[in-house]
């Protein structure tokens, strides 16, 4: 069983979803696309970076718990976002895939025990991080991206 505050932290990135999916409810296709004033990332970009940044966590979330102080690999968002084809990637593919990597790593979390929490891998620019790290890093992570694809939405309307 975990602790309240960890149980708290998994609830809360569970929630991580639910958050997307009302930032993105009645979204028209013309506006996924479009890039607000100001900025260089479409909702559609945003989504896609968010489930791609997901992705990565839910490999180093499984690699710090299976592994012993694995190093952790960064990621340039910028070079995600270009050779991985952010334009054109499908914003609900985009979205099941959040739900399904979110479902399974909070599966996981909630039947590894707290100890698996405090297991570390490290970063070469942000040095050592826990699970309990990475989780909260998720849904730090979900909120600002809701937020965002929030803000892109009432620029266009």
């Amino acid at each position: 069983m975990l602790p309240p505050e960890l149980q708290d932290l998994l609830d809360r990135y569970a929630h991580g979803p639910s958050l997307l999916r009302r930032a993105l409810d009645g979204v028209d296709a013309g506006t996924v696309g479009r890039v607000p004033p100001g900025s260089d990332w479409s909702i559609r970009d945003v989504v896609t970076h968010l489930v791609d940044a997901e992705l990565v966590r839910a490999v180093r979330i499984r690699t710090i718990i299976a592994e012993d102080e694995p190093p952790i690999v960064p990621f340039d968002e910028g070079l995600w976002k270009r050779r991985l084809q952010y334009l054109w990637r499908n914003l609900e593919g985009s979205v099941a895939l959040f739900d399904q990597l979110c479902y399974s790593t909070a599966e996981i979390l909630r039947h590894a025990g707290k100890d698996a929490w405090a297991r570390a891998g490290k970063h070469p620019d942000r040095g050592i991080l826990t699970v309990r790290d990475l989780v909260q890093a998720g849904i730090d992570h979900v909120e600002e991206h809701t937020a965002q694809v929030r803000a892109a939405r009432e620029a266009f309307q």
